[in-house]
This record gives C-alpha cells, sequence and structure tokens, in this order.
C-alpha cells in the first residue's frame, strides 16, 4: 500500500512539472501578451512604452528562463497576482472555487444518489419497463448537449414562467437566494451526470448478479433485498467508485460551458478567461490545481478498490 502511495506521488509530482512547463510554454506562445492587451486599452503607450513594461515584468527574457523564474516562485508559495482581476492569484482562485463548489459538490452528489439508484432498480428488473425507461433516460442524459439543456431551462422557467433567475450569483447571500439562483445550473448538470452513473450500475450489476454466488445466495432463501444490497452491490461497486472518484474531479477544474450559460463565475470560466486573457499566474495555478485534484482522485479510486474488492491485491 505504502509502495504504491509512495510510486503515484512520485508520478505526480513529475507529471505536474511537465504539465506547468508544457502550460507555460503553450500560453507563452500565444499571439500577443499583457503588455499588447494594454497598449490596446491605452493608445497613449508607444514603443519605448511597451519595451519598458515587457524589462519591468521579465517579459524580454526567454521563456524557459522566464518559466524556471515562475517556478522557483511557486515552490516558495509565491504564486503572484491576477493581470485580469488585479488581485491575488490565490484569492482570485478561492473565489471561484468557492463557486465551484457550491454548484458542483449537490450535483456531483445529487447525479451519484440518483443515477446509482436507477442503475441497481434497472438490474434487478431487466427488459422490463422500468429498465426501458432508465435506458432511455441514460441514453438521453448522455446526448442531449449541456448549453442545450441549459438554454431550454431559462426560456421554460426563467424567460417563460418567471420562476427562477436566468443565472448568476445571488446579490444576497441569504440561503434562498443562493437556492434560487443555483436551481437550474443544479438540475443540468445532474440531469447530465446522473446519465453515466446509471448506465455503469446498470451493467456491473446485471454482471454481479449473474454470477454463482447470487445463485447460492438465493437458492438459501435470501430475501432480494439482502441479495442485491449486500452480495452483488459490493462487487459491482469498483467501476462506480472509479467513474464517482473522476467525477469529484471535476469540482476543481469547473463546468465550463454550464457556467457559461447560466454567468456562474466557477473555474471552468476562471481558467478560460486567464487563458484568453493571457493571465499567466492565474491560469497555470488553475491548471495545475485541476491536474492535482484529479491525480489525487485517481489515487484515492485506485485505494477504494483495494479495499472493495480483494482481488485486486493479487
Amino acid at each position: 500500500m505504502l509502495r504504491l502511495i509512495g510510486g503515484r506521488l512520485a508520478q505526480a509530482a513529475v507529471t505536474l512539472a511537465l504539465l506547468s512547463f508544457a502550460t507555460f510554454l503553450l500560453i507563452g506562445l500565444m499571439p500577443g501578451d499583457p503588455i499588447d492587451l494594454a497598449i490596446a486599452g491605452d493608445p497613449r503607450l508607444g514603443a519605448e512604452d511597451a519595451a519598458r513594461l515587457r524589462a519591468l515584468h521579465g517579459l524580454d527574457r526567454p521563456l524557459v528562463s522566464r518559466y524556471l523564474a515562475w517556478a522557483g516562485a511557486a515552490v516558495r508559495g509565491e504564486f503572484g497576482f491576477s493581470r485580469l482581476y488585479a488581485k491575488p492569484v490565490a484569492e482570485v482562485l478561492g473565489e471561484a472555487l468557492v463557486a465551484s463548489l457550491a454548484l458542483l459538490l449537490p450535483a456531483t452528489l445529487l447525479s451519484a444518489l440518483i443515477g446509482v439508484t436507477l442503475g441497481v432498480l434497472a438490474a434487478r428488473k431487466p427488459r422490463s419497463g422500468l429498465d426501458y425507461t432508465v435506458n432511455f433516460i441514460a441514453f438521453a442524459g448522455v446526448s442531449l448537449p449541456s448549453f442545450w439543456l441549459g438554454i431550454l431551462l431559462i426560456i421554460l422557467f426563467a424567460v417563460t414562467l418567471g420562476w427562477l433567475p436566468a443565472g448568476g450569483p445571488p446579490d444576497t447571500p441569504t440561503l434562498a437566494a443562493w437556492a434560487r439562483h443555483l436551481a437550474l445550473p443544479l438540475v443540468t448538470l445532474t440531469v447530465l451526470g446522473l446519465a453515466a452513473y446509471a448506465r455503469q450500475t446498470r451493467a456491473a450489476m446485471l454482471e454481479a448478479l449473474a454470477d454463482p454466488w447470487i445463485r447460492t445466495a438465493r437458492a438459501k432463501g435470501a430475501p432480494e433485498r439482502v441479495v442485491v444490497l449486500r452480495h452483488a452491490f459490493p462487487n459491482a461497486a469498483v467501476p462506480i467508485v472509479t467513474v464517482t472518484a473522476l467525477d469529484f474531479a471535476t469540482l476543481v477544474s469547473g463546468a465550463l460551458v454550464t457556467e457559461a450559460v447560466f454567468a456562474w463565475p466557477g473555474m471552468g470560466k476562471t481558467i478560460y478567461d486567464a487563458i484568453l486573457g493571457n493571465d499567466y499566474n492565474l491560469a497555470l495555478l488553475a491548471l495545475l490545481l485541476s491536474a492535482a485534484v484529479t491525480l489525487a482522485a485517481s489515487l484515492s479510486a485506485d485505494l477504494a478498490q483495494l479495499a472493495i474488492d480483494p482481488r485486486v491485491r493479487t
């Protein structure tokens, strides 16, 4: 166990270093830089001013030299300031992370709870009306684009009925205001997310219910509820745990399309704006944070599989 954790941590460190270097180079090779954007916003700045500002911020140095300077500061915990928001990078990411967690955490939990329940119910009665209904819901959820479903919900509940706001964070920090503003994006992400859980759970449960020990448990007179929950579900939980762990990794990377449709200031929109605006400090730290959480979620899924299924240990 410790050998697995140590090896994966070493791989994660190398992966994050390579990812930060590749991301820094790609952003640096994009046309324009922050000084060009500043000149476009203030025509009074001339070529001499641009050269002085580039030298002041180190933008006249080679990309590799600039990366090493940034990496050294990041290792010391100095992440710099965001050019777009005129705030420390950590403060900007903290606000975006809170917004993403407020939206994606309940959506992930609801998706997992509803999707797993539907998958188990469908597997108990294959080729029944319930099974066909769950399959239809799952395929519809996989096929629907998030922006299309979000726009439909806005047209129905915000424009036509006027029950809920179309998007954006609430002006008043009350629980009722947050609930109203989160309702439509939460429904969008839940409907799209539960499809994967339902399909994975149904497939895994059908395979587990066909195993010989399930027939033995039924032959001994075990109730169907005990057979499903105690004998079949633990054996079908390995792929479900993997999907859940990777789904939780998206809590930090955000949901760009949904956040854009509902004007939600989460991590996805923040990363997108930072890359387009050549905000090196913000884009790099946000992408590295997302990658680190994804690697941690993958390791957590492997450890959970070791704890659930003894066969994986061999």
